[in-house]
């Protein structure tokens, strides 16, 4: 089979980037209870970067295949594993040291498959495990704490317009902030109202005002850094911010603390491996089926701007970067 290699990590993106070729390596054997995908879609997401430039929470052994996301088709299943799997269609989200979605095949366990259903598009499949799950965790937390109104920034990314979907079906109001005079005109054009530029003077005052009016009490932080200090720091009391991304690469600052504690609010941390994680038996497998029929009905909808090759890895990776809020790229063997 045919797989991308990244032989070194890089905090320099395009020197990464540059050093990727394409390798033929032996198709992986399954082991006990593991099943072989051929892989039709595999996406690159925030967390691929941040991977290739060694800036991950895993690390795989040098040199590595690369992508943790993907779909395909079940071609063999190793001891224990149903049989008839095979030739039927799953997701994958795979952190295994010797494995990366970015290849022709890979070997997954089956706790690290879903079982799609025959109408899920396999574009949006191959997107399925990560961002449609993380928008559902983050959301469910709004209406456990009972909020009448949300607040999230990156919100022209993926996450945030599936947090809008669902929002908008329990009622729930959101205020979006983003930083891109374009991104603020595309939510216009979806008929958002509540929507704040931060790199506008006047944000954080605004968003002051708007979080009491709406009586939003609680924050989903996909940046961290500075942002995060302004956006709790301006939040009602006994507000609770969920930090689950830290797409600007810093440390979080410039927090109120006498805020913090008098005014009770909360900084806490979303990792979706968690999350799973304290779901109980049964409820994984219900919220997939509840999320697949949205997909396939076209309620939720992740957005593809394009597709390519194996061999056209690092065009596709550089159109992503380029702009993200334009939607994934899909690398398709």
């Amino acid at each position: 089979m045919k797989a991308v290699i990244l032989p070194d990590y890089n905090q320099n993106l395009i020197r990464a980037l540059v050093g990727m070729r394409i390798e033929e390596k032996p198709i992986p054997i399954p082991q006990k209870g593991e099943i072989l995908i051929k892989i039709k879609a595999a996406p690159c997401n925030p967390s691929d970067i941040a991977f290739l430039r060694g800036g991950y929470n895993i690390r795989k052994t040098i040199p590595a295949i690369p992508g943790f996301e993907g779909a395909g088709e079940v071609t063999f299943v190793g001891p224990g594993a149903p049989n008839d799997l095979i030739g039927k269609l799953v997701s994958c989200f795979i952190q295994d040291d010797k494995q990366g979605t970015w290849s022709e095949y890979i070997v997954a366990k089956l706790d690290d498959c879903i079982l799609l259903k025959e109408k899920m598009p396999i574009d949006q499949a191959a997107c399925f495990t990560v961002n449609p799950f993380t928008a559902y965790g983050l959301f469910n937390l709004a209406k456990v704490k009972g909020s009448k109104a949300i607040i999230q920034n990156a919100a022209a990314g993926q996450v945030g317009k599936l947090i809008r979907v669902l929002a908008k079906q329990d009622k729930i109001k959101v205020i979006n902030i983003v930083r891109k005079e374009e991104h603020l005109k595309e939510l216009i054009a979806e008929g958002e109202k509540n929507i704040l530029n931060s790199t506008d003077k006047n944000f954080a005052s605004s968003l002051h005002l708007k979080a009491r009016e709406l009586e939003a009490n609680l924050c989903f932080d996909a940046v961290g850094g500075e942002v995060t200090g302004t956006l709790i720091n301006v939040m009602p009391p006994h507000s609770d911010l969920i930090l689950y991304g830290g797409l600007s690469g810093q440390d979080l600052s410039n927090i109120d603390a006498l805020g913090v504690i008098f005014d009770k609010k909360v900084i806490k941390g979303f990792n979706l491996m968690d999350w799973m994680n304290t779901l109980e038996e049964g409820e994984f497998e219900d919220i997939s089926e509840y999320l697949q029929d949205l997909f396939i009905k076209g309620t939720l909808k992740t957005d593809i701007q394009e597709s390519f090759k194996l061999i056209e890895v690092v065009k596709g990776i550089r159109a992503y970067i380029g702009n993200m809020s334009a939607g994934k790229i899909l690398i398709k063997p």
